[in-house]
């Protein structure tokens, strides 16, 4: 299970899609007419900035790590589990020894606690002033409902991880089944239409692999197996899916915004299986890889996956005329 009180944001093109987080505080930002806008990760080992707005008076940049110690309004909500709004902050004295209104100059704070599925504080999102304000109801209407799109995104993480940990992996190869890319994959698919980064999968199969079982026992087929599994995590980003849909089938599920990625990942490949057979001393043996791009319109993972397919089915047709010759 992931523990919510560690940093989660190890890749910039993880299951959370930071580019949409930074989208939806700028846009608070602007609705609220404020200076400073951020999502913070309450840690045990202090307040993390997350995401901050993107203007030039904002003091506070994404990383910021402030002292778990530190008297800051984050802190506060965090500990209450509540909502905080501080509208003139230098009259009171509970905020006097807090650096964002001693040091910084901000009077004005509106925030509310961010959570994990099973309730806990993930942290906060908020804006901030150096002007005293006036919010009305609807502006907490308005951060609520931002909010909860923060927290649908958190609910992935977490089912993710959940997905991960049972029955998502494929039991020989420890990468990922036919149902689970399907599902990280639609998501992918979903987040690339919002946000319009290309998406591509590489289908890819393993040229005369019967007779390689036929010929030398299941042992080394699967043996085989287990070093091309390893050659795409070798080859391919963390973030990257990678999976076996079955057999000597495999798919690799890819952001990218160079259409010229394929090939060079295709070679990589390549490159890398045949390393991996000799170190273990396995059979040669050759892989087709078909590829294609999802188009930017709607379109489910089925129907990307059938064109890697067929692309990939056309290699392995010319790889059966070359044996011929």
């Amino acid at each position: 299970m992931f523990q919510s009180n560690q940093w989660i944001f190890t890749d910039k093109d993880n299951q959370i899609s930071l580019q949409k987080w930074q989208k939806t505080v700028d846009l608070m930002s602007d609705l609220f007419a404020a200076p400073a806008g951020f999502i913070v990760q309450a840690m045990q080992s202090g307040y993390r900035v997350v995401i901050a707005s993107e203007q030039q008076d904002n003091p506070y940049t994404a990383g910021t790590m402030i002292p778990l110690e530190t008297n800051i309004f984050c802190k506060k909500v965090v500990q209450d589990n509540h909502s905080l709004y501080v509208n003139n902050a230098s009259n009171d004295e509970y905020w006097l020894d807090n650096p964002e209104v001693s040091k910084d100059g901000f009077e004005s704070y509106l925030g509310l606690p961010i959570h994990w599925p099973n309730g806990d504080v993930f942290g906060t999102l908020c804006v901030m002033d150096f002007e005293q304000t006036d919010y009305q109801r609807n502006y907490l209407e308005l951060i609520k409902q931002l909010r909860d799109m923060i927290e649908d995104d958190l609910f992935m993480v977490n089912s993710f991880v959940q997905m991960r940990e049972i029955a998502m992996l494929d039991p020989l190869t420890h990468i990922y089944n036919r149902r689970a890319v399907s599902i990280l994959s639609q998501q992918k698919l979903n987040l690339a239409q919002r946000l319009g980064f290309e998406v591509c999968c590489l289908f890819i199969d393993v040229n005369d692999f019967k007779l390689l079982n036929d010929t030398h026992g299941h042992e080394i087929g699967d043996k085989a197996l287990v070093a091309l599994a390893a050659t795409l995590k070798e080859c391919l980003r963390e973030a990257d899916i990678i999976g076996r849909l079955g057999g000597d089938e495999f798919v690799v599920v890819l952001q990218t915004n160079d259409t010229n990625e394929p090939l060079q990942i295709k070679a990589k490949i390549v490159q890398g299986y045949n390393a991996q057979l000799a170190k273990l001393s396995l059979p040669p043996l050759s892989i087709s890889i078909g590829y294609g791009f999802a188009e930017h319109t709607k379109e489910t993972f089925e129907i990307l996956l059938n064109k890697a397919d067929k692309d990939m089915y056309k290699n392995k047709l010319a790889f059966k005329a070359g044996q011929l010759l």
